[in-house]
């Protein structure tokens, strides 16, 4: 029962995370369709990375096609990049922090840098990345599974923009 709290409270703390960091105004911030297209281009490019393959096999399940209202004030909306899959790489890479590890090293490399990672989770079945790019306002969430599956889950988002973009 011990692991499903902990869980729960790293959710907890994720979804704060993310509305604090998604719908802070910044006037230099890009477009609602620039922001879209960036996070696009940005999951895309992790998702065909070598360091996704050397932790999985993942495919994209929402590519940023519709607007959200979640983890929005009223009257704004965002777009999600979603993928998931499961470990396959070799036993060092399949890892959950390792795999997370990998993933948060190259988002770092894009731009990214590091809001939550795994010295603030310490569990070794679970490995966890928060990454946000302070010039595109994209943030991208990496949860590494090691019990459960999908193993691999990203989400990647944007800001929050008025509803009328």
């Amino acid at each position: 029962m011990r692991p499903n709290i902990r869980w729960l409270s790293v959710a907890a703390a994720l979804i704060s995370l993310a509305a604090m960091t998604s719908c802070a105004g910044d006037s230099d911030r890009p477009s609602y369709q620039e922001a879209t297209k960036q996070l696009i281009a940005d999951g895309d490019k992790l998702l065909a990375s070598r360091e996704v393959a050397a932790s999985g096999k993942l495919m994209a399940t929402e590519r940023a096609d519709k607007d959200a209202e979640s983890g929005c004030t009223p009257g704004e909306v965002q777009r999600f990049f979603r993928a998931q899959g499961d470990l396959s790489g070799p036993p060092e890479a399949s890892m959950p922090d390792n795999a997370a590890g990998l993933m948060r090293g190259l988002l770092g490399l894009m731009g990214y840098d590091t809001v939550i990672g795994q010295r603030d989770l310490r569990d070794a079945n679970l490995g966890v990345s928060v990454m946000h790019n302070p010039k595109s306002g994209l943030t991208f969430i990496v949860t590494v599974r090691k019990n459960q599956s999908p193993h691999i889950m990203i989400a990647g988002k944007t800001g929050c923009y008025g509803a009328d973009h």
